[in-house]
């Protein structure tokens, strides 16, 4: 036990030192102010918006809440796998008895477990703090939802973090690398905002399958709005065929940091 809590001291310093990675750690707080405060008032600018048009833009805001709490700790995560990389510590950490497979879990754990809570901590404090702001025809979308669904919908979405940050601190060489690829991947947090057309709400929505994020996110969709769609499964389906989904992935690329790291 000793021995984790000395490396979570160490993370804990490599956060606190680097003003990006501080800034990515509290980014879910950011995201639930724009949540809770900035996308209310822009609701209420928009006032005479009704209908199709105003479930919309409900439902986009809604999407990049549910995705981009989870997208920004993943860039912290491989920023903070980069660094072993900069620093060659990665050499010394394999001769160690906790060995870098064994380092590699502990990361990921506490990332994960960081990554979890932030997404329960955005969707929490936007429902106790303006869930009536959600609203469609006097429907409160956040009230369709309880606690056990923001822990259900935040442990299968907070994979996704792990699979991009393994990802991209596998490809990258350094952190110049690892700054394009999340740029570059940033395309996928938003992917799932095509379920707001109308073609996605079909059966054409598995089409975007193929992204992790897609069924998380796509299961809480459901949840807000329970409305008989062809094509729609349940919540809890969702977030299964999600969970296995990611999973996979998260071994492989697992395997790929392990391969392509240099120790």
């Amino acid at each position: 036990m000793g021995k984790y809590l000395a490396l979570f001291k160490y993370e804990a310093k490599t956060i606190w030192r680097d003003p990006i990675n501080l800034y990515m750690c509290a980014f879910p707080l950011i995201m639930l102010v724009l949540a809770a405060f900035v996308f209310p008032m822009m609701f209420q600018s928009m006032g005479a918006l009704q209908g199709t048009m105003l479930k919309a833009v409900m439902l986009l805001l809604l999407i990049v809440i549910l995705a981009f709490g989870s997208f920004f700790l993943a860039a912290m995560a491989t920023f903070l796998l980069l660094e072993q990389k900069d620093e060659n510590t990665l050499h010394t950490i394999a001769v160690t008895p906790l060995g870098t497979p064994g380092y590699l879990k502990f990361k990921m754990t506490y990332i994960y477990l960081m990554s979890v809570l932030g997404n329960i901590v955005v969707l929490l404090g936007t429902k106790l703090i303006a869930a009536d702001k959600y609203s469609i025809m006097g429907v409160s979308l956040l009230r369709q939802i309880n606690l056990l669904h923001m822990v259900s919908f935040a442990a299968v979405n907070s994979l996704f973090t792990l699979v991009l940050s393994l990802l991209q601190g596998a490809l990258a060489k350094n952190k110049v690398e690892g700054f394009a690829f999340i740029k570059g991947t940033g395309i996928l947090a938003l992917l799932p905002a095509l379920l707001v057309l109308e073609a996605f709400q079909g059966n054409l929505q598995y089409v975007l399958g193929v992204f992790p994020n897609f069924w998380a996110i796509k299961g809480m969709l459901v949840q807000f709005m329970p409305m008989e769609l062809g094509g729609n499964l349940t919540f809890p389906v969702y977030l299964i065929i999600g969970g296995a989904y990611n999973l996979l992935l998260l071994a492989a690329a697992y395997r790929l940091f392990l391969k392509k790291a240099q120790f």
